[in-house]
């Protein structure tokens, strides 16, 4: 045996041996790596196919050879198998690995080990072990019948079929293991190359099959891509993805945030001409944690604003193997949204403002600092004259005073005043003015106040500007219709301050004169008495009581005064209702001689009144009365709760009341002889709306009328400890709303 062709194959796959076994290790250690398991058992295929080559060559006897040969071509149609299985896995196709697939696959990978075992039995293949010598060296050789070219054939169809598994994975839109797979492919060439030659003759010898070596150098190259090239292991789709005219940065990341891919708007953002390996969060510090939150960010010294987007880069098992980020350039949104935002917190403002020229004032700040104008002025109408109110210092310093005023006398036509006339937004070039730092301006009408005008430098403004421009004229015109109000407002409040101070006045001083003028005619009528005979007495008696009737009548106008001039929290207070309507009953019954009153009272109740309730009971009771033709007028009065409110119900057998006089009954104009004596219902419907009350009537079954007062309960002291609100807003919400929609 020559020892130097001998011993090279021997070397040759002992080394291969060695390689296949230990990329097998590597592999069971890198069980998350695609693919790994798989190529693990492939390379451990291919190392037993290496050791048995090796006994191949060193055995001598034609018998031991045959059954080499068959344990050598069984480790190699193993190697062809999983190859297979590896293709499948690698590209994401595992849901194929069925036992109804791996079975017949596995079936016709290993026909022609089957073949060989059963030989024997049939006479489709021959295998023969000749010694042949060539080179000077002499080896037992394997030689195959024709019907090894169909098996051969059949094995070269599963290599192709593995190799077009790969070759289709590589240009798959979704392979994110693109230059990996490349990579796999280009190594995966070798062995088959070697086969090829082998097979067709080309070799050192027919006894020497160097493709299991050929093999174990591929599963080096295959095993360094998939187990530690990091540059190979993920990277974006730079054709589909990642287009460099794109002009928003796109960056692709790997699990450690560290760049594999970009395009050149990522580049320039960056500021880093090849930022590729870098870590994303060295160059930005921050940037990571902004993409996460997914919010608006911009970086460095630049104006520019992003908004994130994260697309996860899955491999073909679904696993997440990097990130690729698109910041789109959302500038102009967020400007836009500031200025929404600044111009809603100002809006406040300048309602708030009490002065035309304060509201002047925040206009030409918002058209300087928030819409980036040069300069803006505001021109208020004074008698048919318009006059600057606030302007910019530019304004002042570069437009001559005359063409800072307008009125309709003006040669030639005033700019400013056209624009108040017309009420039309007009765009004005300045350039004919001789303002030569201002190019044009923006003049926008603010209805009967005036004129804003906004300047600018550029040629023209941009229609995004002339919308916010607009919209702030309008929010000043709103601002300035606030303080036109308020100041009309405030003189009509003025003005009804004195008139209410004037009628007080005169109300005391009647009131003065009338106790005054009672005093005296109560005296001259005692004076004279001794001096009236004894039956004409009952005419100075008569005086004497309507002396203080009018006495007291004028105390309870006085009453009334302060009760409709005084706040709601001046005017009500808790007040004993069971007290009131028995005080009220009792100057019913002593008032009238034939009057039946009764009354039923189920506990102790107190509204919301004041001391004029009295009196407004003693008006729906003498109403009552009256109006009533009975000889004895029956008159039930009863108080039922709905609710936080009592309503007191005063019933009555009289004749009853139309429908058309149940609405018209509490209007002013009423005669006295409709609604009795005293105030009248026109008194009780003042008082009752001053309590937050209301008042209507019903009908009495089988005659009569029921007159309905709806009082606020009163909580009193010890009801209020009890049962206090959560929540006083919600409670006085709920104090308005009444049981009754009348």
């Amino acid at each position: 045996m020559d020892v130097g062709i001998a011993t090279v194959a021997i070397l040759g796959n002992a080394g291969g041996a060695l390689i296949g076994f230990a990329i097998a290790v590597v592999a069971a250690r890198n069980q998350d790596v695609p693919g790994a398991r798989q190529y693990g058992w492939l390379a451990a295929a291919g190392g037993c196919w290496c050791a048995i080559s090796i006994w191949q060559i060193v055995v001598s006897d034609p018998a031991a050879v045959k059954t080499v040969y068959l344990l050598s071509r069984t480790a190699a149609m193993q190697v062809i198998g999983l190859w297979i299985v590896f293709a499948l896995v690698y590209t994401g196709r595992q849901s194929w690995l069925r036992p109804s697939l791996l079975g017949p696959l596995f079936l016709v990978v290993n026909a022609d080990v089957l073949l060989l075992l059963t030989a024997q039995a049939h006479d489709l293949i021959e295998v023969t072990a000749v010694p042949v010598t060539q080179l000077g060296t002499t080896l037992i050789t394997i030689q195959r019948g024709q019907t090894f070219g169909i098996l051969l054939a059949v094995t070269y169809g599963l290599l192709l079929l593995g190799y077009g598994l790969l070759v289709e994975f590589l240009f798959r839109s979704q392979n994110v293991y693109r230059r990996q797979t490349a990579a796999i492919i280009v190594g995966t060439g070798l062995p088959i190359l070697v086969a090829v030659l082998y097979d067709f003759g080309y070799t050192p010898h027919p006894a020497i099959d160097l493709t299991p070596v050929a093999f174990s150098l591929n599963a080096v190259l295959v095993g360094w891509v998939l187990f530690n090239d990091e540059p190979l292991s993920v990277t974006t789709l730079s054709g589909d993805t990642l287009v460099d005219n794109l002009p928003d940065p796109v960056i692709a990341l790997n699990d450690d945030c560290v760049i594999i891919d970009y395009n050149a708007a990522a580049a320039s953002a960056l500021e880093h001409p090849d930022p590729d390996g870098a870590s994303l969060d060295d160059l930005v510090p921050g940037i990571i944690d902004h993409i996460e939150r997914g919010e608006v960010f911009s970086f460095g010294d630049s104006l520019t604003y992003y908004n994130p987007q994260t697309t996860s880069l899955t491999d073909q098992f679904g696993t997440e193997r990097g990130r690729l980020v698109v910041l789109r350039d959302v500038t102009g949104q967020q400007r836009r949204q500031d200025r929404l935002e600044a111009l809603q917190a100002a809006t406040q403002q300048f309602i708030e403002a009490e002065t035309a020229e304060g509201v002047a004032e925040m206009a030409v700040e918002f058209a300087t600092a928030v819409l980036d104008q040069n300069a803006a002025g505001v021109f208020l109408e004074d008698d048919s004259v318009l006059k600057p109110a606030v302007i910019s210092e530019s304004l002042e310093n570069n437009v001559d005073e005359e063409l800072l005023y307008g009125s309709p006398t003006d040669e030639p036509e005033s700019k400013l005043w056209k624009t108040y006339e017309t009420g039309e937004i007009q765009a004005v070039s300045l350039d004919r003015d001789g303002l030569e730092p201002l190019d044009n301006a923006l003049m926008l009408p603010l209805g009967s106040h005036g004129v804003m005008a906004i300047t600018s430098h550029d040629s023209t403004l941009a229609t995004e500007d002339r919308r916010y421009a607009a919209i702030l004229a309008q929010t000043t015109q709103v601002a300035l219709d606030q303080v036109e109000r308020e100041r009309e407002l405030r003189q009509s409040r003025s003005s009804v301050q004195r008139r209410r101070e004037q009628i007080e006045f005169f109300n005391g001083v009647l009131r003065h004169s009338l106790h005054n003028a009672m005093v005296v005619i109560r005296g001259r009528a005692e004076h004279i008495r001794e001096a009236v005979p004894r039956s004409k007495q009952r005419h100075l008696d008569s005086i004497s009581d309507w002396c203080g009737t009018l006495t007291e009548m004028s105390e309870t106008i006085r009453d009334i005064n302060n009760t409709v001039t005084a706040s709601e929290a001046e005017r009500l207070d808790a007040v004993d209702l069971n007290a009131t309507l028995r005080r009220s009953i009792e100057s019913t019954r002593a008032e009238y001689d034939s009057v039946s009153v009764s009354c039923e009272l189920d506990g102790d109740y107190s509204v919301q009144a004041n001391e004029l309730l009295e009196e407004v009971l003693l008006s729906i009771l003498r109403n009552a009365v009256e109006h009533n033709d009975a000889d004895t007028p029956q008159v039930s009065i009863s108080v039922q709760q709905a609710s936080d409110w009592l309503q007191v119900r005063i019933a009555d057998d009289g004749p009853g009341m139309s429908d058309e006089l149940k609405t018209t009954v509490f209007e002013r104009g009423l005669s006295p002889d409709q609604t009795a004596g005293g105030f009248g219902l026109y008194f009780v419907s003042v008082m009752m709306e001053l309590y937050s009350g209301t008042l209507w009537f019903e009908d009495n079954h089988p005659t009569g009328t029921v007159a309905v007062l709806e009082f606020q309960q009163a909580v009193t002291g010890n009801e209020a400890e009890d049962d206090r609100p959560a929540d006083t807003g919600t409670a006085a919400t709920e104090t308005q709303t009444k049981s009754h929609n009348r």
